[in-house]
């Protein structure tokens, strides 16, 4: 497949992405890349394309589509979290992907028209989650990785966006939906680090993408409240602000040992 300027766009990003929550995670730990790679950074801009080039109103139901999203995210979390207790990273990266793509299929059939009532029920999803999910055991394995192991992360992540994009182009708009909310970035971080520092890192990394899934939850709701009456602008400065703010608290819940 050709590359093309949108491609070539998303490869720049996710490696760029990638680039900066592995520092992240190697300076404060996995569960802080975690809590970074939640953050909109990438769906944002995608959200704020659909509003100048299609509308408000196609916007407001991609907001309701991006909230639930956050089931399908959930789902891969749990996946992998318990399966990385049993097997190797490969087995986990499988069964957790196999677990993102059957939740998201099952959200292609509900009708949900309230952003309001996605945002509750995300909310609720993602609390429970993190109460499912396994307790960290075996402990951590600091370790020393090599000099090109975020090199190597950024590469594989810009391929493998690539491949996707080749993909769309083959399968039809249907399946193409299914793999636009496709966790690329947690799948390489998390398979990274459990291949390094163990399933206790990557229970870490994956309970702080859960947490800083609220956040992008905010943001969602937000843009998606605002939008009704104000301008794209607005929305979207509306949207920014009170994510970072709340974000900031949720970084001292991902820091907090004694919570979830």
């Amino acid at each position: 497949m050709a590359l093309t300027a949108h491609t070539a766009i998303g490869m720049i990003a996710a490696a760029t992405l990638i680039g900066v929550a592995s520092w992240i995670g190697r300076r404060w730990g996995a569960g802080a890349g975690g809590w970074f790679v939640a953050l909109p950074l990438i769906s944002g801009p995608v959200m704020l394309t659909y509003a100048l080039e299609r509308g408000p109103a196609f916007l407001m139901q991609a907001c309701i589509g991006a909230m639930l999203a956050t089931i399908s995210l959930s789902a891969f979390a749990l996946a992998y979290g318990w399966m990385a207790r049993r097997g190797g990273w490969p087995v986990s990266v499988l069964l957790s992907c196999g677990a993102f793509l059957a939740c998201t299929w099952v959200l292609q059939f509900v009708h949900a028209s309230s952003l309001g009532w996605s945002f509750v029920v995300a909310c609720v999803v993602l609390a429970l989650t993190l109460a499912l999910m396994p307790a960290a055991s075996g402990g951590l394995r600091p370790g020393s990785p090599p000099s090109w192991d975020i090199a190597l992360r950024m590469v594989m992540s810009a391929a493998l966006v690539w491949v996707l994009a080749a993909v769309s182009t083959v399968v039809g708009s249907r399946v193409s939906g299914l793999l636009t909310p496709f966790p690329i970035t947690s799948i390489i971080l998390v398979s990274f680090i459990q291949a390094g520092e163990g399933a206790a890192s990557a229970s870490q990394y994956l309970k702080g993408l859960l947490k800083g899934l609220f956040s992008f939850a905010v943001f969602v709701l937000v843009v998606g409240v605002v939008i009704r009456s104000q301008s794209i602008l607005m929305s979207f400065l509306a949207a920014t602000v009170a994510t970072i703010a709340f974000h900031a608290g949720v970084w001292h819940w991902v820091k907090s040992p004694a919570v979830i």
